[in-house]
């Protein structure tokens, strides 16, 4: 159907420290309060506890903001990027984002990298509008893809399998799903070794191995900007998370009349098979999607009008974002541990940009803290969050120590000797810097 021939490596990247906003705090928190409720409710593994952006609020509550051990997540996020074969890196973020950058990169230098920041347009926080302000800094051909990732991914350094791909020059979008099975496939048998507790919503059956997997959304996407419809990027983004992907498809397929006779078979495959081929696998099970991957591949190629691939990420850094205060306290919990083994070198054991990162924070945090708001005192600001979520204990006591409950669980233990190996591993093994 399709016949394309792209580069093979991916050396472009647009990140974004640039996520939406509510009206007002009121109504974010309220959204995160409801949502929190919901799942200690249903008992659920990961319970979140969002950290929301509001307008008009004299600290952004910049997610990509909160220190980890001291450090910015987004300073993590940039360093992965750094230690990778890319060449061009465009940062898409607040005014707040561009000081941050701006010390960071005087502290840790580029790399030989050209790094360019775009302020964000407030009145414009759409994900398509992003990738727009980010595409205009960047020089593409027709036939090039370019990594988009959001900025709080902290630990996902081992980039080169996503940038490297071999389906590269065959699919103009990929979709690394976040698949529980891959990552985590003892999780049975062994619950602590899952180290990174999410909810996993979908549902996808790989008929070529026989098994079901447990899935979650993408959080990095190689993608063809020029060969994908804008609306469609916007419409399955913020149907990511709650479901309704396939109400985008339907939206999207009934203006294509010519996509939807296509797309015709592919649906009546599914809804003839998918459901009792679920059961062969689990008699009960609550989803809020579910397909045959390679149904589900054929569908999204023609609902794009391009080629299209779904394939399973087995890393847990992949998954593991910082959306809710749960996710700061798993990093906060694991550099800690780290810390208390190796002193001043803890993170360098499980990270291979560590020091660097621990230079930037000796050389300009201090700095920062007299121009970021966030930083004038933060431990006072993330306790007093963390009262309003309804958390039933705050992470700093007075004297600014940190101390909460997810720190003494078995899986921070677990995630510390699983980076530790993965890091050790990178530096003895051969990698593109």
């Amino acid at each position: 159907m399709f016949k394309i021939n792209n580069k093979s490596v991916i050396d472009k990247c647009i990140i974004s420290f640039s996520p939406n906003r509510y009206e007002s705090r009121s109504l974010a928190d309220k959204f995160a309060l409801e949502k929190a409720r919901r799942e200690i409710a249903q008992k659920k593994k990961g319970v979140s506890h969002l950290i929301l952006r509001a307008e008009g609020e004299e600290i952004d509550r910049l997610k990509f903001l909160f220190p980890i051990s001291g450090i910015p997540i987004m300073c993590y996020a940039l360093g992965n990027l750094l230690m990778s074969s890319l060449k061009e890196i465009v940062v898409v973020g607040s005014y707040e984002v561009g000081i941050i950058l701006e010390h960071f990169l005087e502290s840790v230098d580029t790399r030989g990298k050209k790094v360019l920041f775009v302020h964000e347009d407030p009145d414009n926080l759409l994900l398509i509008n992003t990738l727009i302000l980010g595409r205009n800094q960047l020089s593409l051909a027709s036939n090039e893809l370019v990594l988009f990732q959001p900025g709080d991914l902290p630990f996902m350094y081992d980039l080169e399998g996503v940038l490297r791909d071999p389906d590269l020059k065959r699919h103009n979008l990929i979709l690394w799903l976040n698949s529980r099975q891959a990552m985590f496939p003892h999780f049975q048998e062994n619950p602590s070794g899952e180290f990174v507790a999410r909810n996993y919503h979908y549902r996808v059956i790989a008929e070529k191995d026989k098994q079901l997997h447990d899935v979650k959304e993408p959080n990095v996407y190689p993608i063809n900007l020029a060969a994908i419809e804008e609306d469609i990027i916007e419409l399955l983004h913020q149907t990511r998370k709650d479901g309704k992907i396939l109400n985008a498809g339907f939206s999207k397929a009934l203006r294509s009349p010519g996509r939807m006779l296509r797309l015709l078979p592919v649906l009546a495959k599914h809804f003839r098979h998918f459901d009792s081929d679920l059961k062969q696998f689990r008699l009960d099970d609550q989803y809020k999607f579910g397909a045959h991957l390679k149904n589900f591949i054929q569908g999204v190629s023609i609902l794009l009008d391009t080629p299209f691939l779904a394939k399973f990420n087995d890393d847990p850094a992949f998954v593991s974002d910082v959306d809710a205060l749960e996710d700061w306290e798993d990093f906060e919990s694991l550099v800690y541990f780290a810390e208390e083994r190796h002193g001043e070198n803890g993170l360098a054991a499980i990270h291979p940009f560590g020091k660097e990162l621990v230079r930037f924070r000796k050389q300009a945090m201090p700095r920062l803290g007299k121009i970021i708001p966030m930083y004038a005192d933060f431990h006072s600001y993330l306790n007093g969050i963390y009262r309003s979520l309804e958390m039933n204990y705050v992470p700093f006591d007075e004297a600014g120590r940190y101390g909460t409950p997810n720190l003494h669980t078995p899986q921070i233990e677990t995630a510390y000797r699983w980076y530790s190996d993965k890091s050790s591993q990178r530096a003895a093994g051969p990698h593109v810097a």
